[in-house]
């Protein structure tokens, strides 16, 4: 039975901690925007697009989904500088993450036009809680369409009860954020950013990003080409779907939450791995191999872009000792810690590590009030990944689908006999027998990776530090390695993952169905056939979240269609969480509790400390 709320630990993670929620402050009126709209710098154009004259000095802060087209002047939005031109530069920015604030350095015009795709990815809250209560309040469903954001002047002026915070960047981040992009730089630099969990990597990250693929030199053009991002933090990624980290390149800025684009079109992704768990604490070795394999390819295809490297926000321990390795073996021109108040320890062992490397320590982001969990970025980022519409999704332009994932038809996948799909099934970590994988996979997720050479499936070694599979002797083959189930599914049975430097992630599969009969598996996945046909591939199970929110997606739609409203309405007046909760009663597979109500012996989640730091002498890290 699936105990709402309950999550097993990732191993990085102390003993019986559980993830805080944070107690709303009460709401302040806080002024947002300078900004003033009146008939002599606003106006409104047939399509419904606003045009705005601000002058210098001006601050717009917006809530909702929008365009922005520069006509005159020059406007920056989360570090990004947009400059004059017919490109419309889209935004998502809800209330569950800081307000980007937009600001003109000299009298501008600018165009905001709503965000076409906005109606689709709103319409998720009718499958799940956790999209409710994102956004600027609409009348109707239909308004949706005409009003997707709001210029705020004040806090007040947001949705009822929402906690509004514009996005901050500290002077000790600009003056290091300007030294960064100095015109003065002739080598792309390779910047690593680590810190605790919530110090502020990903939201530096995303600025240092804009502002590298934005900045311009003395004659009006690009100082780079584009922008690499190596994205190896694999429980809150900023372009895939939790458990996969990927290289990818960027011509543009980055101007919205993670959960609005959990995947990039073919061209700007490089290259991905399934670490197939949220925490690289899984397999280490296996972590350290794919990171490694990444930055060889970043190497290897685009060496003049700026490299920008997210990372975990597991620092102490057996974090800390991935840091160093990956400073050691990728030698970054600058590393940034998140942090003045260490711990200690790690900031020393970076210290050391980076010898002749630039080291700065940076103060973390200001705490925060969020309606979301990190659990629950992690479910909207999946659920935002398998709901993507492959048939309306143009390159960086994603669109989703609203129907839920069980009322489309899945794709079917023939793992036996003539013209069969795939080469097998593969476990990451626990490997059940072969009478339990079908149940063990079907309901979960899987990582579709692609085979590009038989090597894959013999025994990584190094040398010098990089992966090699030549001179391994008498490896097995795939055939040697395979057993079939009683439902009769390759079952490749193997204790070391693939060799990232023969085999790629292309994306994830959601498990509906096995029919052992016809030998098929039912499919959900946001991959179109064609991206499948002719390839190798193998389906990886591991340690991804268990996808929970798949299973009341048709709960929540029916309740929704038949009360005739969004749980948006429903969360005005309380939490989302609130509602989350207060919506579990007829929920299968779930069970809520009451009062002062506690779970018979035996049903908790175990939670097992892997990481023991150095204390005894019983080994550890």
């Amino acid at each position: 039975m699936l105990l709402e709320g309950d999550q097993a630990p990732a191993a990085d993670e102390p003993l019986d901690a559980p993830e805080p929620v944070d107690e709303p402050p009460k709401r302040k009126v806080v002024q947002l925007s300078s900004f003033k709209p009146t008939k002599s710098n606003h106006r409104q154009k047939a399509d419904g697009t606003a045009v705005l004259k601000l002058p210098e000095a001006e601050r717009l802060v917006i809530l909702g989904s929008y365009g922005i087209k520069v006509k005159s002047g020059a406007a920056t939005i989360s570090g990004a500088t947009i400059f004059p031109s017919e490109t419309i530069h889209w935004v998502h920015a809800p209330h569950c993450h800081a307000l980007p604030v937009l600001r003109c350095s000299e009298e501008s015009i600018l165009e905001i036009s709503h965000h076409p795709g906005a109606p689709e990815l709103r319409a998720l809250e009718r499958s799940s809680p956790v999209f409710g209560s994102l956004w600027n309040e609409i009348g109707s469903r239909e308004e949706a369409t005409r009003q997707t954001y709001q210029i705020l002047s004040t806090s007040a002026d947001g949705p009822k009860k929402a906690m509004l915070q514009d996005l901050k960047s500290p002077a000790l981040w600009n003056k290091k954020l300007a030294d960064l992009v100095r015109p003065s730089r002739k080598v792309a630099p390779v910047v690593l950013v680590c810190g605790p969990k919530s110090s502020g990597k990903s939201t530096l990250s995303r600025i240092l990003i804009n502002r590298l693929v934005t900045e311009q030199g003395s004659n009006k053009k690009r100082t780079w080409p584009g922008i690499a991002v190596l994205d190896v933090d694999p429980g809150q990624p900023e372009f895939s779907p939790p458990g996969v980290i990927s290289l990818v390149r960027l011509d543009g800025p980055n101007l919205s939450p993670p959960f609005c684009h959990p995947t990039l079109g073919h061209k700007n992704i490089i290259r991905s791995h399934a670490m197939a768990a949220v925490t690289p604490g899984s397999d280490v070795e296996n972590y350290k191999d794919c990171v490694q394999d990444l930055y060889q390819r970043y190497r290897a295809a685009c060496p003049n872009h700026p490299l920008v490297i997210n990372t975990p926000g597991w620092v102490q321990g057996t974090g800390l000792g991935i840091l160093v390795d990956l400073i050691h073996e990728i030698h970054p021109a600058e590393v940034i810690y998140m942090s003045e108040d260490g711990p200690e320890d790690t900031v020393v062992g970076l210290r050391s590590a980076c010898e002749k490397i630039p080291f700065t320590t940076l103060p973390s982001q200001s705490s925060e009030f969020t309606t979301r969990t990190a659990l629950h970025l992690r479910q909207m980022q999946a659920m935002s990944y398998f709901h993507v519409d492959p048939d309306k999704t143009a390159g960086d332009e994603i669109r989703w689908s609203s129907q839920t994932l069980m009322s489309v038809p899945p794709l079917l996948v023939k793992y036996s006999g003539a013209n069969n799909g795939i080469l097998g099934v593969t476990c990451y970590g626990f490997q059940p027998s072969a009478e339990l994988l079908a149940d063990a996979i079907n309901g979960t997720i899987l990582a579709i990776v692609e085979i590009e050479d038989r090597k894959a499936f013999q025994v990584a070694q190094k040398d010098d530090g990089v992966l090699q599979a030549e001179g391994t002797v008498e490896s097995p083959t795939v055939e040697d390695l395979t057993q079939r189930t009683p439902e009769n599914i390759p079952y490749i049975r193997r204790t070391t993952p693939l060799n990232p430097r023969y085999s790629r992630s292309i994306g994830l599969a959601l498990v509906r169905g096995i029919d052992s009969v016809k030998k098929t598996l039912a499919l959900s996945t946001p991959l179109p056939p064609k991206q499948l046909s002719g390839k190798e591939i193998v389906l990886v199970s591991g340690k991804f979240d268990s996808p929970t929110w798949a299973y009341t997606e048709d709960h929540y739609y029916r309740v929704s269609q038949r009360d005739g409203k969004d749980f948006e309405k429903d969360a005005d007046d309380g939490d989302v969480l609130d509602v989350v909760e207060g919506s579990s009663k007829a929920i299968p597979w779930t069970e809520k509790l009451h009062g002062s109500q506690k779970r018979a012996i035996g049903s908790r989640v175990w939670r097992v400390r892997r990481d023991l730091g150095r204390s005894g002498g019983g080994g550890g890290d």
